[in-house]
């Protein structure tokens, strides 16, 4: 597998999955949920809608990951990732379950390349290395993914992480 570590904006990334931030209302209000919906994303946010009315819910559980259509973005499939609970509360360990799921669906999905932002740091309150090693401890050798892009804002972050996945 390919990664790479880059700074951007990741809904600007053309790739089969793009990872998204999601809170577990499924309500796109922040982080790069919001960037979507800002940029054409209201056809997302009425999937999201949908889904949880098809599944009886007002919301998901931290670790649930929703799959839906672009929406404006150049993508085949948006991952919405739960990777916070109600009380905006993660763990470095959540994260890494989330990741080595994410992983397991973008498989599921036959996504060759996949776009993922720093979970739980926006709103969630992990900090970009315990982000680097949750993401670090859920990568294997059995993931299909060829091209791994990981998008962050800082130069700082970037660093880190790069020093952490060791690339």
């Amino acid at each position: 597998m390919n990664i790479i570590v880059k700074s951007g904006n990741i809904i600007d990334e053309e790739v089969d999955v793009l990872i998204s931030t999601a809170n577990p209302s499924l309500n796109m209000s922040g982080g790069v949920n919001g960037a979507i919906l800002q940029r054409g994303g209201e056809c997302v946010q009425q999937e999201l809608r949908n889904y949880l009315k098809k599944h009886d819910r007002r919301w998901v559980k931290e670790g649930s990951i929703v799959v839906t259509g672009p929406g404006a973005l150049k993508v085949k499939h948006i991952l919405h990732a739960v990777a916070i609970n109600g009380f905006y509360e993660s763990s470095s360990q959540l994260v890494r379950d989330l990741l080595v799921n994410v992983w397991k669906k973008c498989e599921e999905l036959h996504a060759k390349t996949v776009a993922v932002p720093a979970l739980a740091t926006g709103y969630g309150p992990l900090s970009t290395e315990e982000f680097a090693h949750a993401l670090h401890d859920s990568l294997s050798d059995r993931i299909a993914i060829e091209d791994l892009r990981i998008v962050l804002h800082k130069q700082e972050d970037i660093k880190i992480v790069s020093k952490i996945l060791q690339i």
